[in-house]
């Protein structure tokens, strides 16, 4: 029997150690049909505090994902998101199911065994076999968690674990995504003998924006929408991230790095190593390049546009390399205000 969140006991905490004492629902959100309470277990075993943090880390992602579509193209395309500690390690826009998750488990065939998946479609038996089968070379693909808007019986049947290891979580809301599907609430993050608070990621990169600035090569469509959700993915990937994008899938997530060059040869490496091809791809960095370096990475693996934000004082610098190597470059200011472009998150 399905159980609100809110409802349910949690497992345990990050650790089996720990002990977690609950979801507390924050005041206001009662009209939220996405707040976590709301999401309900219709099958598996209670979920630890890992799996709420996870859902709550791709559903800032899909989120995200629909709002930038829907704020530049008017619509909101299917979303396949396959996540491992909060990190999409595979994500595919479509307008189809079928290309949306190929392409979400061809991101990284290995990082999604037993990773977690969120989709903006319901789920039938026909998906959910696809879910655990599809490209798997070693029999049913091992998954802790799938969300979606809903599941129907065979669905259910089909994703059963063994003692409830696979959790499926659903939410109606999740089907109908767009720019207004945003968390809104201010965020609140423990620290020793008290909290801070900041806004929410509402930033929504607009490519209308005023505040662009762009290079001399002309950017397709095509790399158009693989930025939009090259953005998606870097705003709301632990930084310093640089994420990799190729025809609307994501190839490599470049994240948690401590430095712009190392981020880049993280996405380019992690591109390869899932066996894509990097020639053609596109790129977001979640800051500015201080020098030509990051930049070269991505150049020489054949990355053909970037995206990111500008404010270093070698700025000039970076934009007639990029130029040089015939690399389309759009950056937006990194400093304060509506307009800037920069990406932060999970500090």
């Amino acid at each position: 029997m399905s159980q609100k969140l809110s409802e349910i006991d949690i497992t345990y905490g990050e650790n089996p150690q720990q002990k977690c004492y609950g979801i507390d629902m924050a005041t206001g959100v009662a009209n939220d049909p996405l707040a976590i309470g709301n999401f309900e277990l219709t099958q598996g075993a209670n979920p630890s505090f890992c799996n709420i943090t996870d859902l709550d880390r791709m559903l800032q992602t899909i989120t995200h994902i629909a709002a930038v579509y829907f704020l530049n193209t008017g619509k909101t395309p299917l979303i396949a998101i396959g996540a491992k500690h909060g990190n999409a390690c595979g994500v595919s826009v479509s307008e189809n199911w079928e290309q949306a998750v190929h392409n979400m488990l061809n991101g990284d065939l290995r990082a999604i065994f037993g990773g977690s998946i969120m989709v903006s479609f319901p789920v039938d038996g026909e998906i959910a076999n696809e879910l655990v089968t599809y490209n798997s070379k070693f029999g049913k693909r091992l998954l802790d968690m799938v969300v979606a808007p809903f599941f129907t019986p065979e669905a259910l049947e089909v994703l059963q674990r063994k003692n409830g290891k696979l959790r499926l979580f659903a939410n109606p809301a999740l089907a109908t995504l767009d720019k207004n599907s945003l968390d809104c609430q201010k965020r609140d993050r423990y620290l020793r003998g008290g909290h801070i608070t900041q806004d929410n990621y509402t930033n929504i990169f607009d490519f209308k924006s005023p505040a662009v600035t762009k290079n001399a090569i002309e950017m397709s469509e095509g790399q158009k929408s693989s930025l939009m959700l090259a953005w998606a993915i870097a705003v709301t990937s632990n930084s310093n991230t640089i994420t990799l994008v190729k025809d609307n899938m994501l190839i490599g997530n470049g994240v948690g790095q401590q430095d712009r060059v190392s981020a880049a040869e993280l996405g380019v490496k992690r591109a390869s190593a899932a066996g894509h091809d990097t020639n053609g791809s596109v790129a977001f960095g979640d800051s500015f390049f201080p020098f030509t370096d990051g930049p070269e990475v991505l150049a020489k693996a054949g990355v053909s546009a970037i995206l990111t934000t500008n404010g270093s004082v070698k700025d000039a610098e970076v934009a007639k390399s990029l130029t040089d190597r015939n690399v389309v470059f759009w950056t937006v200011p990194d400093n304060a205000g509506s307009d800037s472009g920069r990406g932060f998150y999970a500090h």
